[in-house]
């Protein structure tokens, strides 16, 4: 059956202007998820969904969202049966349950038991056939489900799962659960709240527990009410309450349609199977179950199966809405269930926008821009981007039909729910104890605990009501198989690799500028490093998927801010221009450069090379017209500059030419002003605007860093310079923003890059928690560095923030007095600094736990006396670069306010 390319936009969505939507930042990748207890996961996967979600009638709900009943089976028929059985009494509710549950004196556990009878009775009077059953209704509300991936100490009061796959006496497990059900006796909000918070948590655990998942169920039970759940990728709906004690229509029309469906139709994706042997997962290489998973050409390829052999990435099955992409390394199969052939791959499953040009065709089309335009260094391009091996999108088997795995083509039937939709909060009763409810009805809490005429009384006001929910754009499964297998660039430790890696994946960046495209996604996740057989490193720019043309908004459908947090240009974050500040710019340089190709040579030597002016220089062509805000090339190589600045400040020196690097007091800079300012970067708006905007504040902070890697800091803060120049003149003279906009600044970056890699030989990186300088405060008398074995795995973007944000909670309030360090850095003008490879002979035997206003107390007595006098000699720079004057520190109150962290109470 053909499909139509685009589904209709629903009246909901039609009336936002998604262009000026704002980007919400997942909760799913905050601290409270990652490393918060299971309250606060919940609460971060609700937060992620909205807080209100679709609340649809149970008629749409069962002919939208259910499986269609199997032929063969009759609801009516199936009710007179159970009446004339006398499962359903004369009076009208289900003979196991003739008292309501909110009367009943059983506990819950042992109240709500029977449902596994009521679902048995129903199938067994169905006249289905007992071999076509596909699920079945377990209740095992003590008994936590095994995870092979995501742990999770959850347990469901209810599951509908693979009959085949669940015997009696059979551990539960997440793969193979299709609903999750939670129930409660009574129907209080603290009830309610409590189902809803833990059945999303269940389908969400569900959803990034199985590859195979594509949509999960849910079921909650209050007292006589029970409400039924459904979530993909792109929404998640509820259906109006029913009685489920009287409303035996509903009840058995859904648990016929699902205990009868096939496996499509309840979620699970046939294009993926687990490898089994003894009906037992089989482990990959990193200990998660290997798959088989068939990959779909566009091109009319035959389909391929692969096996994967071990996770590359699949943080983003934590979020909610949204892409949920995973990457494994795999190995390309004979066939289905056949031998592994061939090198590894690597192959990418998500969900995309529906009408978003698919990546595989956005590269394709890169490709032939640059041959067009630039062909030149078109080789550029071929050694930095992913080789394409096969794409596209996923079309899954429902009946005798394939059909394209589309969350509303597919999963909804082409349904939408009338315009008029309910709204149904997702938390009713607020942490203070307040209901919405008491909120919304303010004159009947008169007289208020508060008082007459105090600013908190509850006089009658006008609130703002809560957000209609809006359906999220529809999503398609795809998936996309590339010839190199790469590791990030925030797995490798060498600060020598980082900085090569990035010099080519700003090259790539001024090709595909120059070509008329922009990324408008570079992060950690997306450049990449590829070890060649001789040993060097190459980087590789991945994720195309908002990649579009330069200036060419008709055909950008959603909404602009786009990128990953940490590394997105300040004025995409904020969706305004923000550097016209009436403040003179600098003149431009008009020195003619290398061609990129002899300019990346250089850089990657480690110097500048002669310049010449490119024989094929071509003048700009500005577009036709200047929108109010558009993303531009700049933006691209600012998010660059950002990952760059990522591992020179946020990541710390802990081998210098493999080993520890010198604790001299002229040496060593700051861990804990490091480890402040690092926070402010990579965690706060604001402290990212301060240092993109600010003339001096981010220079100021470079002699924090250690000093092997300081000519590193203040290298960048040229390029961030640079950066703001062009800001400046392009945003104060009003210029007209072309595709060359960033060619000037982007090349001198390239310049500034090879001098970076000079500075940073021998250079190995690790996390705050392993940095020498931290022990060395512990234990003074000892300065002995880890050894290579001792320093930790390198850590992604959020487990890093973690990390840091663990090391800033143990300050506690004696600590808000310890403002700033004394600056002990002494004049380096004579003598040029060169990296002492030579511990220090102050050996120390382990780390010890840190206690700030100790470690501080000995190495600046004079703070505690008197105030101290600041040091302003700085460590040297480059000569280009202006040094810093004044050092200003941060009271850890005011860290602990920046981080919403509650300060430790003495004695407690």
């Amino acid at each position: 059956m053909e499909r139509k390319p685009e589904s209709p936009v629903h009246p909901r969505i039609a009336e936002t202007k998604l262009s000026e939507t704002p980007l919400a930042r997942k909760a799913t990748s905050t601290d409270a998820y990652l490393q918060g207890n299971t309250n606060a996961r919940r609460k971060a996967v609700i937060e992620d969904i909205g807080e209100t979600i679709p609340e649809v009638s149970v008629k749409y709900f069962l002919e939208a969202l259910v499986p269609q009943l199997r032929r063969g089976l009759s609801v009516d028929k199936t009710i007179k049966k159970l009446k004339l059985k006398g499962d359903i009494t004369p009076d009208g509710h289900w003979a196991l349950f003739s008292v309501s549950p909110g009367k009943a004196e059983p506990v819950e556990d042992v109240y709500f038991q029977p449902l596994v009878d009521v679902a048995k009775s129903i199938v067994s009077q169905s006249g289905g056939n007992a071999n076509s059953q596909l699920l079945t209704l377990v209740q095992r509300p003590r008994e936590k489900p095994m995870a092979y991936v995501r742990s999770s100490e959850t347990k469901p009061d209810g599951c509908f799962v693979l009959k085949s796959k669940t015997p009696d006496a059979a551990r539960l497990r997440w793969q193979d659960m299709a609903l999750c059900a939670e129930y409660k006796k009574q129907d209080r909000l603290k009830d309610r709240d409590d189902n809803v918070a833990k059945v999303l948590w269940s389908m969400h655990q569900c959803m990034r527990e199985d590859a195979r998942h594509r949509f999960v169920y849910g079921m909650t039970i209050e007292n006589e009410t029970m409400r039924l759940w459904f979530s993909s990728r792109a929404d998640t709906f509820v259906s109006k309450e029913i009685n489920w004690r009287t409303d035996h229509e509903t009840v058995v029309h859904f648990f016929l349609a699902m205990m009868y469906a096939n496996e499509a139709e309840v979620g699970w994706d046939p294009t993926i199977a687990y490898v089994l042997q003894d009906g037992e997962f089989v482990p990959g290489e990193d200990g998660a179950p290997q798959l088989e998973i068939c990959v779909q050409d566009e091109s009319g390829k035959p389909d391929v199966w692969y096996r994967t052999h071990r996770v590359l990435a699949d943080h983003g099955a934590h979020g909610g809405p949204g892409r949920g992409t995973r990457v494994w390394e795999a190995y390309e199969l004979t066939g289905q269930h056949g031998e592994k052939r061939g090198n590894p791959i690597a192959l990418k499953d998500s969900w995309i926008d529906h009408d978003r040009p698919k990546e595989g065709h956005t590269m394709e089309e890169i490709h032939a821009s640059v041959k067009e335009s630039n062909p030149e260094d078109y080789h550029l391009l071929q050694k930095s981007l992913l080789t394409v091996l096969r794409h596209g999108t996923v079309s899954v088997k429902i009946g005798r039909r394939w059909e394209v795995d589309h969350t509303r083509d597919l999963m909804r039937r082409e349904l939408d729910p009338s315009s008029d939709y309910g709204s149904f909060k997702l938390r009713e009763l607020r942490e203070d104890g307040i209901s919405s409810e008491n909120i919304e009805n303010t004159e009947s809490n008169f007289p208020s605990n508060a008082g007459t005429g105090h600013h908190r009384s509850h006089a009658p006001q006008q609130r703002p009501s809560t957000p209609a929910p809006r359906l999220h754009h529809p999503r398609v499964h795809y998936r996309i198989v590339f010839k190199e297998v790469c590791v990030r660039i925030c797995d490798l430790t060498s600060l020598e690799d980082i900085f090569h890696v990035l010099i080519d994946a700003l090259i790539v960046l001024i090709v595909i500028h120059g070509a008329g495209w922009v990324h408008r996604d570079i992060s950690s996740g997306n450049v990449l490093a590829e070890r060649l057989p001789d040993g060097t490193i190459r980087g590789k720019v991945n994720d195309f998927e908002y990649a579009m043309r330069f200036g060419d908004t008709q055909s950008e459908p959603h909404e602009m801010r786009t990128g990953t947090e940490d590394f997105m240009a300040v004025e995409v974050d904020a969706m305004r221009y923000s550097f016209f500040n009436n403040q003179p710019v600098a003149t431009r340089s008009n020195a003619s450069r290398l061609p990129l190709g002899q300019l990346g040579v250089a850089a990657h030597q480690g110097h500048r090379g002669q310049n010449q002016t490119p024989a094929d220089a071509k003048p700009d062509q500005p577009v036709s017209k200047r929108p109010a805000f558009q993303y531009n090339p700049l933006h691209d190589v600012e998010s660059l500059w950002w990952l760059c600045t990522y591992f020179v400040f946020n990541k710390v020196i802990v081998l210098v030419n493999g080993v520890g690097p010198s604790m001299d007091a002229g040496l060593e800079g700051s861990y804990n002003k490091q480890l402040s300012y690092a926070l402010q970067l990579f965690w706060t708006r604001d402290g990212r605007l301060r240092a993109m905007t600010r003339p001096e504040e981010f220079q100021n902070e470079v002699i924090h860093l250690h000093a092997v890697v300081r000519t590193a800091g203040y290298l960048l803060d040229k390029m961030r310079h640079l950066l703001q120049d062009e800001y400046k003149h392009i945003e104060e003279t009003l210029a007209p923003i072309t595709k060359k906009v960033a060619f000037d600044t982007s090349m001198e970056m390239v310049f500034e890059l090879g001098n970076i890699v000079a500075s940073v030989g021998g250079l190995t990186i690790g996390e705050f928690k392993d940095d020498p300088r931290r022990g060395y405060l512990a234990n003074k008398t000892a300065n002995t560095a880890l050894s290579p074995d001792q320093i930790s795995p390198p850590m992604t973007k959020t487990e890093g923030k973690r990390a840091m944000i663990e090391e800033a909670s143990n300050l506690d309030e004696s600590d808000d007095e310890a403002l700033e360090l004394e600056p002990i850095m002494p004049l380096f003008h004579e003598e040029q600094t060169t990296r002492d490879a030579s511990p220090s002979p102050r050996p120390f035997s382990t780390l010890q736990p840190w206690d700030l206003k100790g470690e501080m107390e000995s190495i600046m007595p004079p703070f505690f006396g008197e105030e101290v006098t600041r040091d302003a000699s700085p460590s040297p720079g480059p000569s280009s670069v202006p040094q810093p004057s004044g050092l200003k520190g941060r009271t850890t109150s005011k860290l602990k306010s920046m981080l919403k962290l509650k300060p430790k109470t003495k004695g407690k």
